[in-house]
């Protein structure tokens, strides 16, 4: 009698499992685990900010990007004490989906509209933004995040040739308040 009732429930089973299919036409979104990434001269660069999330900085390193007007996305390689990193400044009242220009230029006087800095903290070069281009690619507003992509090459500060660092493939996806 057991057997009875054994093989339809092993027969449902079984079939339950072969019928479960992964779909491939789903929409999913494939999400990161890291705030941002890129690819510095070849090499992968993946982090978060220093705490390890994709929360803005509370804080702000230079006086020219003041906290009041403009939000800071940290990513750094290593944590507290990582190496290598990338600074993305956001003008607050212009986080809007749209391509935003950067170049050495922008160390004038007036900050620009959005700034990006790359550090190596592995030599002892002061690498300055030659050019590039950050590209805001969605905003929610509700929820209080924004993303994007992003590229740009860095000089010594010493003088504008030749350059340092490529920065190609960025991303970004971090919460701005």
């Amino acid at each position: 009698m057991k057997s009875i009732f054994l093989i339809p429930t092993l027969l449902t089973f079984a079939l339950s499992l072969f019928s479960c299919s992964s779909n491939d036409d789903t929409n999913e979104t494939v999400v990161s685990e890291f705030a941002m990434t890129a690819t510095i001269n070849g090499d992968s660069f993946e982090a978060n900010n220093p705490f390890g999330n994709n929360e803005f900085s509370d804080t702000n390193i230079f006086s020219r990007y003041p906290i009041e007007d403009f939000v800071l996305l940290q990513a750094r390689m290593g944590g507290v004490f990582g190496g290598k990193e990338i600074n993305l400044w956001l003008k607050r009242e212009d986080i809007t989906v749209g391509s935003y220009n950067v170049s050495y230029e922008d160390l004038g006087l007036t900050p620009p509209t959005h700034y990006i800095d790359y550090i190596d903290g592995t030599n002892n070069i002061d690498e300055q933004t030659l050019n590039g281009v950050v590209n805001i690619t969605e905003v929610d507003s509700s929820a209080k995040i924004v993303k994007g992509t992003f590229e740009f090459t860095t000089v010594n500060d010493d003088e504008l040739a030749p350059v340092d660092f490529t920065i190609t493939n960025g991303a970004f996806n971090y919460k701005y308040e």
